[in-house]
Order: structure tokens, then sequence, then C-alpha cells
């Protein structure tokens, strides 16, 4: 059954990109594997300092992901309006869980958490919206396909302080899950510059990197370096 879904998955989406519907997904040419970049933010630094940040970083990634928990929802908009009004393109941004702030600033995307909101709900209340969703299986991803996910997040991938005490998801899983969806896949969690490489060898679409930007002592050229990165093995 998961073998016929997959077949008829992959004809629909072929269908799309070829007709130009499905714009997510960049569409490799010649065999090369391109690794977009996402920053997600930890939820460590104040609005100020945030958004000092976000300004110097955007340019060198190719989403931001808004994830501050304990920040409130009005605190929130001011801050992604203020990043909109600095230059940062809106079809860059993706906040965390905050749905109610996505539709007040207009946005067209959103990511919505494994505790959030129903995604397909979501699509049905706003089929025009993009959302992304966190997976840690090849039933979750297949799920999250199902119900219309822009793209799926999976980690974490390599051990990070940001979850101390627990084992990372084997990479075997994620090679597993780019076998069987079409929906760009990204890796997140313990990301360095040293360890892209691995992930291109999985084929997935994307890397989204939190400590590795944010809890760096100079965020700008920390970023700098895993763009550099990006566009070396893309070059290889």
């Amino acid at each position: 059954m998961l073998f016929l879904y997959v077949f008829i998955r992959r004809l629909y989406t072929t269908f799309l990109r070829e007709s130009g519907f499905l714009c997510f997904r960049p569409v490799p040419k010649q065999g090369v594997i391109i690794i977009k970049l996402m920053a997600v933010t930890d939820g460590a630094h104040d609005t100020a300092d945030l958004l000092r940040i976000l300004v110097k970083v955007h340019p060198y990634v190719d989403y931001v992901q808004i994830r501050e928990k304990n920040k409130p929802a009005g605190m929130l908009y001011q801050l992604c309006k203020e990043l909109v009004k600095e230059g940062l393109p809106s079809y860059k941004l993706w906040i965390n869980d905050r749905v109610d702030v996505t539709l007040l600033l207009g946005l067209q995307q959103a990511h919505v958490p494994g505790h959030g909101l129903p995604l397909k709900e979501l699509k049905k209340q706003y089929p025009n919206f993009q959302f992304g969703t966190p997976v840690h299986s090849l039933e979750e991803a297949v799920q999250a396909e199902t119900a219309g996910a822009a793209y799926s997040l999976y980690g974490h991938c390599f051990p990070t302080a940001s979850k101390k005490g627990k084992a990372p998801q084997p990479l075997s899983k994620l090679a597993e899950i780019r076998r069987h969806i079409d929906i760009p896949l990204f890796g997140i969690g313990g990301i360095t510059v040293e360890r892209l490489a691995e992930l291109k060898a999985l084929e997935i679409d994307g890397a989204a990197v939190m400590s590795g930007i944010f809890s760096a002592k100079e965020p700008v050229e920390a970023v700098k370096k895993l763009k550099e990165e990006c566009l070396r093995l893309e070059a290889i």
C-alpha cells in the first residue's frame, strides 16, 4: 500500500512541478543537489538583539523561522513587522506556531509544531497557505505530505546542546524518508559546517540551523561559513 501511495504521489508531484505549481522545492539541474539554509531562532535573545542579528543574517539564508515560544503574540508581530520593514523578504519568513500572527502580517506561510494546530484542518481553512511541520519517522512524514505540508523538518540529526541527554535521530531514518516523500525535507539539530556534507549525501533539500547561528559569538560570520559550504557542496 505504501509503495502504491509513493508511486501515485510522485506522479502527482512531477505534474505540479512541471506545471509550475510547486515552487518551494528547487528543481536540481543535471544531478546537482541544492542545499537550502533555514535559520531557526533559539528563544535566547531579547527582541532588539534578535532584530539586530536577523537583519544581518537573512541575506545569507533562504528562510528564517521565528521560533520564540516565550514571546507574546504582540511582541512577535512587532518583531516580524520590523524585519520586513528592514528588508527581510516576506516569503522567507516562517513563524513557528503563531498562525494568528502570520495572518495579521499577511504572510502566506507558517511552521506548525507537533503540538500545534492540526495541519489537515489548517489546509482546509487556508488552502493557499504553505505549512511546514516537524517529523520523526517515515509514517509521520508520509502523513504530513498527505495532509499538504510544504516541507518536513527532521531531527535532531546530530548531538546538540539544545537537546542535552537525548540521543539524535538515526540518519538512516532520514535517508528512508527522503526515498518515500517528494516534498522538501530539511534536517535540524547539531548541524555544523563539517556536517553539511553528510546531509548532502542523503540528498535532502536543506539544513535548518539554530545554535550554529544564534549561539555563535559572531552569528554573521557563522552563517557566512555555512552558506559558503552549501555553495561549495553544490558545485561538487
